[in-house]
């Protein structure tokens, strides 16, 4: 059997290996050549779905005891390049969305695993059916439910015969294997997909693989699903099995470890989130051995997948807490912790019942999704304030791009004609801007318009997506789609959020205390001095550039002149996203965190009045500008409380970080578990860290 290091590298290599999308990307235009004939998008897509499952190779490491993963072995044919190549010509024609050929992934949802594991894949497709059986010709919706139903009824059916050439393909491979062991692993692995996914799990085993097996085929066909919360869904079987001698503690921690390592080989480095902690659908906590086992997991395992977090409540076990430490001291950026109660807030204000409030994952990076009943647009888009300083202190407006949609962003844009979003015709000079009030006024008048020109190419892409797209495996698996015959993309899903997303909002906040401090109350520039030093990245004005950045106030020194102000502009921007909901109902809430985006949003914009030069990265989370916290870990912890954080379930990112030789030292790990149950008390949304040593660095 190969070691731990031997497989961790086998499933680094598996996850960087470019080959894995060759088959996949010729069975995916190769199904839509084939269904060129079909009128309705949803059967399109069910019916691509099927070519992908009846056809893509049934692959195995040599150290697998879980399957699912991209074929590495294939390569296409000169013919197969041709069929490729003319499927791509009538997308393209077609306007990409038109042709019907996209799913309507979000990429940042969890399918209804208990569904799954309860009633297997055939049940689900008893539940299609029965419902499809029951329309009535009076209903004004009943053909499109029955085109819905009849989609779902063509995904379902081709993962069953997935699962079946599975078993079919593992006994082939036992059969030629001389190793004996591993054919015995292998024959055991046939047996289960001779039950999962189409029956209910029965053990521990089928359970884990049941559930991996459909998230590596709705990956398959571009539709991903994350892991959710393995410690809820997972440990009945686990305590059934651990009371009736199936199974040890050993063998169902190397499951776990399996899981880790196809996390890697399937999303190689995206964030695929896999959540632990908090508490269940009534409310009960959530701590048991497998929620130490997935904390474990990230240290036997020592690959950047999944992206693991805990929900934190206040009955968290200390030890756990302590062991999550442990873990972030060598060198993991991994548990990131948030606050269940926060969350919970925050999903309940946002319309998520009492149960589903208690249901959620991060998503990826920190954006909140309800399990199992979501269809969110995440991150969607970024937007990037920083700009507004541009067009109010350079006296001129810019064309802004977004989508499809061209508008002229900032005073004297020339009238709501050229923008349907907005309401603002503003002509101004610098001039006229002689009192803080008037400055602050008009930017706010700016970023409403810079929010609107975002969030209608979100509208119009929501549009666009319900019109042209479809999940019909997906949404047999999220509530409710079935109960109203509705597939996710057109708002079947309880809940269709928009979460556009913020970085360099810090940025934002110590801009406006500069411009405050130096133009309106020591008055030692004018607007006109401070955009030329912006617009000639401060060239020949680096002593004004240096007082900027250390004898202005900034945001995460718990300075209550500067946090005043941060707390008006979040709570002005919340009031702003808010205005708009998509035509399936998708209400509109902020989030603030960057993943890379800060770096390529910087890269494009002018110096800011914070004393950041040109092109650099904005801001990437809640919390002080990189060295710009004078006073501490606890003072930006202060600072950020004084923002109602609950208002950010589309995420909130709080990044700390500690020297190594500090929370490796006796003591260290002790403090920073007292800090992390401070944050959380002072209702802060989320934390992670980052551990630096300067011989690694």
């Amino acid at each position: 059997m190969m070691t731990n290091a031997e497989i961790k590298n086998a499933a680094f290599e598996n996850g960087r290996n470019g080959r894995k999308w060759e088959e996949r990307h010729y069975l995916y235009h190769k199904g839509f050549l084939e269904t060129r004939g079909e009128l309705f998008h949803n059967l399109r897509r069910a019916k691509m779905d099927a070519y992908m499952f009846d056809h893509y190779t049934v692959e195995v490491s040599d150290f697998d005891l879980l399957v699912g993963r991209y074929s590495l072995n294939y390569t296409m044919t000169d013919e197969e390049r041709g069929e490729v190549a003319d499927a791509q010509h009538i997308i393209h024609a077609a306007g990409d969305f038109i042709a019907g050929a996209k799913t309507a992934s979000t990429g940042h949802r969890v399918i209804d695993y208990e569904l799954l594991l309860q009633e297997g894949v055939e049940g689900v497709l008893a539940r299609v059916q029965e419902k499809r059986a029951a329309l009535q010709i009076h209903d004004p919706m009943m053909h499109e439910k029955n085109i819905t139903y009849q989609s779902m009824e063509i995904s379902l059916s081709a993962l069953i015969r997935f699962g079946k050439r599975t078993s079919e393909t593992l006994a082939a491979y036992a059969a030629q294997t001389e190793n004996e062991e591993r054919r015995a692993q292998l024959l055991v692995l046939s047996d289960i997909f001779t039950r999962v996914p189409a029956k209910p799990a029965q053990t521990f085993y089928e359970a884990i693989q049941s559930m991996w097996f459909v998230q590596f085929a709705l990956a398959l066909i571009d539709d991903i699903t994350l892991t959710g919360h393995p410690d809820r869904y997972l440990y009945p079987y686990y305590q059934a099995d651990l009371a009736a001698g199936r199974i040890t503690r050993e063998f169902a921690m190397q499951l776990i470890e399996q899981l880790y390592f196809k996390h890697n080989e399937l999303y190689d480095s995206w964030p695929a989130s896999l959540m632990v902690g908090g508490v269940d659908r009534e409310g009960k906590p959530v701590w048991n051995e497998l929620t130490y086992m997935c904390i474990e997991a990230i240290r036997t395992t020592g690959l950047i997948n999944p992206s693991v977090s805990v929900c934190y409540t206040e009955d968290m076990p200390e030890d756990l807490l302590r062991l999550c430490m442990e873990i972030i001291a060598q060198g993991y950026t991994r548990p990131a912790i948030f606050n269940d109660r926060v969350v919970q807030r925050g999903l309940r204000d946002a319309g998520v019942s009492e149960e589903d409030a208690r249901d959620y994952i991060h998503s990826t990076c920190v954006e909140i999704t309800p399990i199992a009943a979501a269809n969110i647009l995440v991150a969607t888009p970024y937007v990037n304030l920083c700009k507004a300083f541009e067009y109010i202190l350079y006296e001129k407006a810019k064309p802004y791009t977004v989508g499809l949609l061209t508008h002229n962003i900032g005073p004297g844009w020339g009238g709501v004609e050229q923008n349907p979003y907005l309401a603002h015709d503003v002509d101004f000079s610098l001039d006229d801007l002689d009192t803080w009030e008037k400055f602050l006024s008009l930017f706010k008048t700016v970023i409403a318009e810079i929010i609107a020109s975002h969030v209608g190419g979100v509208l119009w892409l929501t549009e666009l997506r319900r019109r042209y797209s479809a999940s019909p495996l997906a949404s047999a698996f999220l509530n409710d789609c079935i109960a109203r015959g509705q597939d996710a993309a057109v708002g079947g899903t309880r809940y269709n959020f928009n979460y556009p997303n913020f970085p360099g909002i810090i940025n934002v906040i110590d801009s406006l205390s500069s411009i405050r401090q130096l133009v309106y109350e020591e008055k030692r520039l004018t607007l006109r001095e401070l955009g030329r030093m912006c617009r000639s990245d401060f060239a020949d004005d680096e002593a004004m550039r240096q007082y900027i950045i250390n004898r202005t106030a900034k945001f995460g020194n718990d300075d209550a002149t500067v946090d005043t102000l941060a707390v008006d502009i979040y709570n002005f921007i919340d009031g702003e996203v808010k205005k708009y909901t998509s035509s399936i109902g998708g209400t509109t809430h902020p989030s603030y965190f960057a993943y890379v985006v800060h770096g390529q949003m910087g890269y494009i914009t002018d110096a800011t009045p914070d004393g950041r030069h040109a092109g650099h990265a904005l801001s990437e989370h809640l919390g002080a500008v990189g060295g710009m916290d004078k006073n501490g870990p606890t003072a930006v912890m202060h600072s950020i409380a004084k923002l109602d954080q609950s208002k950010g379930i589309g995420g909130i990112a709080t990044n700390y970080r500690f020297a190594k030789n500090f929370i490796t030292a006796p003591n260290g790990n002790a403090a920073v578990c007292s800090f992390i149950r401070t944050f959380m008390e002072n209702d802060c949304f989320e934390i992670q860290f980052n551990v630096i040593d300067k011989k690694d660095l």
